[in-house]
């Protein structure tokens, strides 16, 4: 059996020689998320974020269960680079926690992220599915 794992473009081949059908399984591209910014207890350091965790059973899903406070956050898929990848929200500034659909913004920019209002500031589970591409999802549920 060979198997060959092309983690960049996120597809993973598996063959054997008398096999005449070759499975291809779809794997993440971003294999860890986080967030990051002043409503969350990480704070802005990108250096040391709050970490999501991937779902054993799938790993496009990710959740964290948290404190947010009163500010700003996104979402980055890698520690220490501001230049790296984010989910952010489709509109800068949104409040509303009740939307469900976020972007990948290649690159951080344009920057956007996700207010938490006195009002809106609690204990969340955040949980996002990154499986379709043409369809990312957030969900927040205050505790």
């Amino acid at each position: 059996m060979v198997t060959l794992l092309l983690g960049i473009i996120g597809f993973s081949f598996t063959a054997c020689e008398k096999d005449k059908d070759i499975p291809v399984y779809y794997l993440p591209i971003y294999p860890n998320l986080y967030l990051v910014g002043d409503a969350t207890p990480a704070g802005w350091d990108i250096n040391n974020p709050s970490p999501m965790v991937v779902d054993a059973t799938d790993p496009f899903t990710f959740t964290w269960t948290g404190q947010l406070t009163a500010g700003q956050f996104k979402i980055p898929t890698a520690k220490g680079n501001w230049g790296c990848d984010f989910f952010m929200p489709v509109v800068d500034g949104e409040t509303d926690l009740t939307k469900t659909t976020l972007s990948l913004v290649k690159g951080g920019n344009p920057d956007k992220k996700w207010v938490i209002t006195n009002a809106t500031a609690g204990n969340y589970t955040i949980t996002i599915n990154i499986k379709d591409e043409t369809a990312y999802s957030i969900k927040f549920v205050k505790k």
